[in-house]
């Protein structure tokens, strides 16, 4: 068993990230061989990867807090 001893936010980041660079791994590899461009378009890919990812887990948090408070308020009416 695996103890993990930083927090739950942190983890989200340092999970997030790697996804981010994989995504964008992936992305910046398929540029640079297949369409024969130079390196900075794979650096570009792989913050835009991390960007990109980050900005749909925000977006999944906030519609569970939404739904959350919604919940809530169908229950105290």
């Amino acid at each position: 068993m695996v103890y993990v001893f930083y927090s739950v936010t942190l983890q989200k980041i340092i999970t997030l990230t790697g996804i981010g660079i994989i995504i964008g791994a992936i992305v910046g590899f398929s540029a640079v061989l297949g369409f024969e461009l130079d390196g900075s378009v794979f650096v570009l890919s792989m913050f835009l990867g991390i960007i990109s990812v980050y900005a749909t887990a925000m977006y999944a948090e906030l519609y569970h807090i939404r739904e959350a408070i919604n919940k809530q308020r169908r229950e105290n009416r």
